[in-house]
């Protein structure tokens, strides 16, 4: 299948949306395997444009020069080589250099194009056939989060459920119980990989804005992802996918004064803002208003093959 130099990239505004701009690649190729497809009367230059710019498109393929064949997520499965010079397809990718490849950048693959709709992590995926040069396969899938939890991507592909998950006998429990609350669940201890994540977990530390436990404490105090080493400033994690401490907002001082080991890390209020440490095995409350509550927990999101 050859590649055809021209791809468009066309910038739109849609707020439940999120993720790069797409780029739609034209090669020379046809539909091979197909569930349901709509024709469209419009230029194949407009109907790219259109494609690039609806949520719902994956793949167009040019019938004439006042039509084409319009696919939307999950409604086609493989593309072929084409037959003939007017076969010509474009499909809807991510290429992270935001500039026209010079090359085809579907090969070796696989190539990804993901966005996340109201809440909803939708990814395709286009490798070429293992056992046939002449075809490309297309596999769909959505990921969804628990209740209670929040979908972040980290990454081109990765994605992960965040959430507040809470001790119930004993009220209050170490660091040591939160890691295993949260395997419980299937998933990790987490911390914060970016700022919409940090803001996330600073919001629902209040317990106005997270209603599923209710609390008399001013506010909630958890365990995040974090054991001090012997090594000043240096913490192991459990969750590789937050790159470590690079995205903890640390006091105006810098990561705690270094304890050691024994000390783990947690999120201590809305009010502070600021992550900080304590002994891992304190389980009791500090104050008739603070209590380590839980754990902040990444655990990973329901998926939907097409």
């Amino acid at each position: 299948m050859r590649y055809y130099f021209l791809c468009y990239l066309f910038l739109s505004f849609l707020p439940i949306v999120s993720g790069e701009e797409p780029y739609m690649i034209r090669i020379l190729g046809k539909p091979g395997r197909v569930k349901t497809s709509e024709p469209v009367e419009i230029s194949w230059k407009n109907c790219i444009v259109k494609c690039r710019d609806d949520i719902n498109c994956s793949v167009v393929y040019k019938l004439s020069d006042v039509q084409c064949q319009y696919f939307s997520f999950g409604s086609i499965t493989t593309i072929q080589k084409a037959d003939f010079e007017t076969d010509e397809m474009a499909l809807k990718v991510l290429i992270p250099q935001d500039q026209c490849p010079n090359s085809n950048p579907l090969i070796p693959g696989p190539t990804y194009y993901t966005q996340i709709i109201n809440g909803q992590f939708y990814k395709t995926t286009v490798l070429p056939d293992s056992l046939s040069t002449r075809i490309y396969n297309l596999t769909y899938s959505v990921a969804t989060c628990p209740n209670n939890t929040k979908l972040f991507q980290r990454g081109e592909t990765t994605v992960v459920c965040i959430g507040l998950y809470f001790f119930e006998e004993p009220l209050c429990n170490n660091q040591a119980e939160a890691s295993a609350l949260c395997k419980a669940q299937s998933g990790t201890l987490t911390g914060p990989a970016n700022a919409d994540e940090y803001e996330y977990i600073q919001d629902i530390s209040n317990p106005s804005n997270y209603t599923s436990k209710p609390t008399p404490y001013k506010y909630l105090t958890y365990w995040i992802d974090g054991v001090g080493t012997n090594t000043a400033y240096v913490y192991t994690f459990e969750d590789p996918t937050h790159n470590g401490s690079t995205n903890y907002k640390w006091p105006l001082r810098g990561p705690p004064t270094p304890k050691g080991t024994g000390y783990c890390l947690y999120n201590p209020s809305p009010a502070l803002s600021f992550i900080t440490d304590d002994p891992c095995h304190i389980t009791d409350c500090c104050s008739p208003t603070m209590c380590w509550r839980g754990a902040l927990c990444q655990v990973p999101p329901i998926i939907e093959m097409y």
